[in-house]
């Protein structure tokens, strides 16, 4: 669904009060993508056993969600569009459903997790260079739309109203892995550590100065932002289209979908949100993303969450910010 840009890093002021201590990297391939846990601690077996807990978890997650695996259980459960059905989900299934559903409602339908149809006919665009046909793009578009969804929260259920729907956690799948990630290094001792999705990273405490990030500049090709940002406790999620965009009839096109119109969108943006935990970071990034500029801000505002914006536009490079945004840049 989207690229992350995100560089992390570890800044020390002292090593005098962790003299034994040391950042430990650890990385394993999930969700089609790198994941990795960074954790500072002295303890290093301890810690190599709760990051193969973590990544255990992604795996558990991943037969849960995935819409690449037929025999998943969000699979399984588009199977059942149009019939009626109403399928009693798993814990996991159920929140970020919920989740989702919440979300979209939030950002004026924009974000939704319906789009699964769209996003796979998008995906061959993109690989054959040619636009969908409007009788193509207006069956998929049939499919979609989160009222369509149905829940019962009595009876744990969800019913799939509408033919055809394919569901999509793309856009909130690896944030809320990222966060069940930490939540198990936390609970394993080493509330020191941030795990890392793909760029959607859940941070724990810093071990002294800080957690940094930094962040790539849009197709500038590895050119980081000046300012960094300094970080703990909290959440990132970087929405853009600097290594995705597909050029079709002499028009650029972003690898995100538009629930709208059921094409990439064609401006250049990218989009960074602070929040309070992963799964929330990474929705809104590409809701914020789809979004007009001062919705974007506006949404931000009211999910408590700190946004930068960086829109290429034809006279340069234009930069928007929420107001609390710019405190997390590290001092020079």
């Amino acid at each position: 669904m989207k690229k992350l840009l995100l560089f992390v890093g570890l800044v020390l002021a002292t090593f005098s009060t962790q003299a034994q201590a040391r950042k430990l990297i650890f990385q394993q391939p999930k969700m089609g993508s790198m994941f990795t846990v960074q954790v500072w601690t002295a303890d290093s077996v301890n810690a190599a056993q709760a990051a193969t807990q973590a990544f255990a978890a992604v795996d558990s997650l991943n037969l849960i969600f995935s819409d690449y695996l037929p025999d998943s259980e969000l699979s399984r459960l588009s199977q059942t569009a149009g019939s009626g059905k109403a399928v009693r989900v798993s814990p996991a299934l159920w929140d970020i459903l919920w989740t989702s559903r919440m979300a979209w409602e939030k950002s004026s339908k924009t974000f939704d997790v319906t789009v699964g149809q769209l996003t796979q006919l998008w995906r061959q665009s993109r690989k054959s260079k040619q636009l969908p046909s409007p009788t193509v793009r207006q069956k998929a578009l049939a499919t979609t739309g989160t009222q369509y969804l149905q829940f019962d929260a009595k009876n744990h259920t969800i019913l799939l109203k509408r033919p055809g729907t394919k569901l999509d956690l793309g856009a909130i799948g690896k944030g809320y892995a990222a966060q069940r990630m930490l939540e198990i290094m936390q609970k394993a001792g080493f509330a020191e550590s941030l795990c890392d999705a793909a760029g959607n990273m859940a941070i724990g405490k810093n071990p002294e100065a800080g957690w940094t990030i930094g962040i790539e500049l849009p197709n500038q090709q590895g050119e980081l932002l000046a300012s960094w940002l300094v970080l703990q406790q909290m959440a990132i999620s970087t929405s853009g289209d600097a290594y995705q965009a597909v050029r079709i009839g002499g028009k650029n096109y972003s690898h995100i979908v538009s629930p709208k119109t059921g094409l990439g969108v064609t401006y250049q943006r990218q989009v960074t949100v602070l929040s309070k935990d992963a799964a929330q970071a990474d929705w809104l990034s590409t809701a914020c993303y789809l979004l007009p500029v001062p919705q974007a801000l506006k949404l931000a505002e009211s999910e408590q969450s700190e946004i930068l914006i960086l829109d290429n536009q034809p006279s340069g490079l234009k930069t928007f910010t929420s107001p609390g945004f710019k405190k997390f840049f590290k001092e020079e």
